[in-house]
């Protein structure tokens, strides 16, 4: 699941950054670092796909440098007057989808404390963020970032709800093959009480059958009639 979403979200980042956050962000006037910045994050999310399809998968590259973006667009992007809060979501969801263990609260704790020292730096340095020009660019502004946001995080969660629909599925397809084997397969287990004398068999009703007549209603077992050497020479010796 984590390789399949990797590679989705490396190129929904590509054409998502060119496609639609750097036409709306020129529409705006807003600085030109911020593209920069956006479209070196496009170039770098399809590097890590071409990577990945040949084998190398650096995951945790490509969450390192999504928290590097949102740091350095933060202030670019009006800081909490802007939607690049809102892409913080999406990196907490690749944090808890791609890292495990001791690792996972690691790097999620140090991506909320990276979230609130932003805020506080805007709180107390609000002259930091560059504004908006007009308020319809901030409405264009966070109109898009939810947008982008909500496809990242759609995508994410698509992912692992299709992986668990699969999963399910196949688990239950494998029960269905296994139940299916067990009923085939019918063994003899236990004691058998048997004739010394004429072989017959005792089952379970009490009532005494013939060997391959019990071994034919309890296993696939079926049988051809034939005559060994030493009844052949009892029963029809030679003159």
């Amino acid at each position: 699941m984590e390789l399949r979403l990797f590679r989705l979200l490396c190129l929904a980042a590509a054409f998502l950054s060119f496609a639609v956050v750097i036409p709306v962000n020129t529409i705006q006037n807003l600085p030109l670092l911020l593209n920069v910045t956006i479209a070196l994050f496009g170039l770098v999310a399809l590097a890590l796909y071409w990577a990945s399809l040949r084998g190398s998968h650096y995951m945790r590259t490509f969450f390192v440098i999504v928290a590097l973006v949102l740091n350095l667009c933060w202030f670019t992007d009006a800081g909490s007057q802007g939607s690049i809060a809102m892409f913080f979501f999406a990196g907490v969801m690749i944090n808890g989808i791609f890292f495990r263990g001791r690792e996972r609260w690691v790097f999620l704790l140090l991506f909320l404390a990276n979230v609130l020292a932003l805020l506080a730096l805007d709180h107390v340095r609000p002259e930091w963020s560059i504004p908006f020009q007009t308020p319809f660019d901030r409405y264009l502004d966070l109109t898009t970032g939810f947008l982008v946001s909500a496809v990242a995080c759609v995508l994410m969660l698509w992912v692992v709800v299709a992986t668990h629909d699969e999963e399910r599925k196949r688990l239950h397809e494998a029960n269905q093959a296994l139940q299916q084997s067990l009923n085939e397969i019918r063994t003899l287990q236990g004691l058998l009480p048997i004739c010394s004398w004429c072989k017959k068999i005792r089952d379970d009703e009490g009532l005494w059958t013939q060997v391959e007549h019990y071994l034919a209603e309890h296993t696939e077992v079926s049988f051809t009639h034939g005559m060994c050497p030493e009844c052949a020479k009892e029963h029809f010796p030679k003159p």
